[in-house]
């Protein structure tokens, strides 16, 4: 892991993302938090150890074919998807870590203490090996969603993700991916991902270099569906704009998922905490990367909340922790 003293640029749009938290029910749960045998008790089907990375060799690689079409989809319109590529065992191990973490009390973001949400790397590695090159690392700038069948919830506001500037390669190929895994199926009544393709995007080149071009001159017709099934990865760059739907009281389930960024192994570090793949990942800086996310997207929430400041002080506490490593 290397840490790089710089912090990434945050848009004012970006802000208005940040996810709120039920501090009344988590404040009291911190100090259980720290615990590693805690989550090991709530739910001992998973573990956690230190290297989860390990055995990426085992799995197969991806045809040559295949990844040339992601990397022409993603030059022409800024993102690809796989087919559905984590086993359901994997998946279903996935689901229930995050259920027991959010019937516990705590926010989903919690379920990162477990192994799989790394494991699943192993079924991505040969695509992201193929569009970032040998060596990439991962950003981990983390969030996990729990959409609920409810027409009060929704996804993400329309966005692009803009926390790098400059991130597309003299080839037309981003240096930076963000990764979506979808845990259960998105669908448009549980909330699906819809984008703006970014050859349908008058104002995609001008993101590239300013992080607060907004999107207003798009044609409703050129917005994209991208309904998925359990286990697919979705991967897009960092100027595409995107949003998560609304949810419905119809839809049959939540909308689960997680994502996280990756950038190439060859250019400077994007951000302030760069992991390599594989490295070791222990229960302490797990934590602490799970307050680096949760303080990262959700202070905007807390900063005018005083009775926040409890919350606050064990996110800065970690994610200090981490900063030293």
């Amino acid at each position: 892991m290397q840490y790089q003293g710089k912090i990434g640029a945050m848009t004012e749009e970006t802000v208005t993302l940040r996810k709120s938290l039920d501090l009344d029910k988590l404040i009291p749960l911190l100090p259980q938090a720290e615990d590693i045998n805690y989550w090991r008790e709530l739910y001992p089907n998973s573990t956690i150890s230190d290297r989860p990375f390990e055995g990426f060799s085992e799995f197969r690689g991806i045809p040559k074919a295949e990844l040339d079409e992601y990397r022409l989809q993603l030059r022409e319109e800024g993102y690809f998807q796989t087919p559905s590529v984590i086993p359901a065992a994997t998946i279903q191990e996935m689901r229930d870590c995050i259920e027991n973490v959010r019937k516990a009390g705590f926010p989903t973001m919690f379920a990162l203490v477990y192994d799989v949400f790394y494991q699943a790397f192993g079924y991505f590695n040969s695509t992201l090996t193929g569009i970032l090159g040998n060596g990439y690392k991962l950003v981990p700038n983390f969030w996990v969603y729990y959409i609920e069948t409810s027409d009060s919830d929704k996804g993400f506001e329309p966005h692009r993700d803009a926390e790098y500037e400059n991130t597309i390669d003299s080839d037309g190929m981003p240096t930076v991916l963000t990764l979506w895994v979808t845990i259960t199926e998105a669908n448009p009544l549980n909330s699906c991902m819809y984008m703006i393709p970014a050859n349908r995007d008058p104002e995609y080149a001008e993101a590239i270099k300013n992080l607060k071009t907004k999107a207003t001159k798009f044609a409703l017709e050129d917005i994209r569906a991208l309904p998925t099934q359990a286990g697919t990865l979705s991967c897009w760059n960092q100027y595409v704009f995107h949003w998560g739907s609304r949810s419905s009281s119809r839809a049959k389930s939540p909308r689960i998922s997680y994502a996280v960024y990756c950038q190439r192994g060859d250019i400077p570090p994007v951000d302030d905490v760069i992991v390599d793949i594989p490295s070791v990942l222990d229960f302490p800086t797990r934590l602490s990367l799970i307050c680096r996310g949760l303080y990262r997207y959700s202070y905007a929430s807390l900063q005018p909340s005083p009775q926040a400041e409890a919350l606050l002080d064990f996110l800065r506490k970690h994610t200090v922790t981490l900063k030293k490593t």
